[in-house]
């Protein structure tokens, strides 16, 4: 196995099982394990995304799930889609989606469009956010 994998499952192992070396008492906020140095950002994105795939799909042509199908986000407004039932809120935000809106409705969802029927709580943390936003552009066509 080479190095990289094994640290990545060691890392992964780690975080759910609450330990590291930090003697198990682990930053509630950290969501890749600091142990995990030589991970690219596209690398983090594609972990980090494993919360949205519940969901989200990514390919072209992919059905929807509880949210849309993310294909082209990128430069499309805010609850466009034909086939796909917005809330309200979402389909009167008028927003276009960048990586500047994209990072501030992750964010924060329910305070970044207030009504939006998003259940996810948010990443906090900018470098979390700029590592999915970076697997998202290159997942979707971005």
């Amino acid at each position: 196995m080479p190095r990289h994998a094994f640290t990545v499952i060691s890392a992964i192992f780690l975080t759910a099982c609450g330990g590291g070396d930090d003697g198990g008492a682990a930053d509630p906020h950290t969501t890749i394990p600091p142990a995990v140095t030589d991970m690219t950002n596209l690398e983090r994105g594609a972990i980090l995304y494993k919360r949205c795939r519940a969901c989200h799909t990514l390919g072209q042509g992919e059905r929807h799930k509880v949210g849309p199908n993310l294909w082209g986000i990128y430069g499309r407004t805010a609850g466009t889609r034909e086939d796909f039932n917005y809330s309200n809120a979402m389909a009167g935000s008028e927003i276009v989606w960048s990586d500047e809106t994209l990072s501030a409705y992750i964010e924060n969802p329910r305070d970044y469009i207030p009504g939006n029927r998003m259940s996810f709580a948010g990443l906090r943390k900018e470098a979390d956010r700029d590592a999915l936003l970076e697997y998202l552009r290159a997942e979707t066509g971005g």
